[in-house]
């Protein structure tokens, strides 16, 4: 079993390849909870476990998250709890999470795989505001993608996906978790 923690920009299409091979039936992903607003079509408990500020700062006290991050005003957290829940009943795991909490995840389990994606600038832009964010989030948002950018040498694997390509990408990634079959 290998645990795969997924980074990328804002808008780069993380969460949209994760699901795709999720379906597929190459891995599960951990569902982080998160303080932010669901956004259409998201589900709780399927997407995210969506909770309050306050229920968030209780667990953390109480040390429940593996990994927590502050991202655009809301925090988002891998609980402990999760990341058993999902060991026990897959071959694979997957985290999706910032470049904060990618470090703590590797501080946690050093040996899980570390998958940089990303797509240009623009690219990611455009995906923000096709999925709905408000033109001055996806800007806030896409201000820092070259200091995310900049972090993806931190990473076991570097993966472009490219515009209109969803699929190639998602192939690679299955050769990626293809040699942790073992």
């Amino acid at each position: 079993m290998a645990i795969f923690l997924i980074t990328a920009p804002s808008g780069a299409g993380k969460t949209s390849i994760a699901q795709m091979i999720q379906r597929q039936g190459g891995w599960e992903e951990c569902i982080s909870h998160t303080t932010r607003d669901m956004r259409e079509g998201e589900e709780n408990g399927k997407t995210y476990y969506f909770i309050s500020k306050e229920q968030f700062l209780h667990f953390d006290k109480l040390g429940a998250f593996a990994e927590k991050v502050e991202y655009d005003k809301n925090y988002y957290g891998i609980s402990k709890d999760e990341i058993e829940r999902v060991m026990e009943k897959s071959k694979h795991v997957y985290v999706i999470v910032e470049y904060e909490g990618y470090k703590q995840m590797k501080d946690i389990y050093p040996d899980a795989v570390g998958i940089f994606l990303y797509m240009s600038k623009e690219d990611c832009m455009a995906n923000m505001l096709l999925r709905g964010d408000s033109l001055a989030n996806a800007e806030d948002r896409i201000s820092r993608y070259d200091e995310e950018i900049k972090n993806r040498v931190h990473f076991d694997y570097v993966i472009k996906n490219v515009r209109g390509k969803m699929v190639s990408t998602t192939h690679i990634i299955n050769g990626i978790i293809n040699q942790y079959n073992m």
